[in-house]
């Protein structure tokens, strides 16, 4: 996002309502901030499993935590699916 955006995404994301909590299968969520680029973001989500993360998806509480995202920041979000950690499992704690 451009970089006067980023702390108003940050806040956004720190004030978020917090429905995916309590979401089946939620794990846990965080926002990476690039040390070299402070308009470079990357959100987090991790889940027990692909349905439990695709059934939130298209759940009522996701649509509303996000129609809380004021239109001029929403505009400003660049979305890109890193599908190659999708791969991934945890194998060790």
């Amino acid at each position: 996002i451009p970089v006067e955006r980023a702390d108003a995404l940050v806040r956004a994301f720190r004030a978020r309502v917090g429905l995916v909590d309590g979401a089946d299968g939620f794990v846990d969520l965080q926002v990476w901030q690039s040390d070299r680029d402070a308009g470079e973001l990357i959100m987090v989500s991790r889940w027990r499993d692909r349905a439990a993360f695709t059934a939130y998806m298209r759940s009522a509480d996701h649509r509303t935590s996000h129609d809380r995202i004021p239109p001029e920041l929403q505009d400003a979000i660049k979305l890109e699916r890193l599908e190659h950690l999708h791969t991934y499992e945890v194998v060790a704690e």
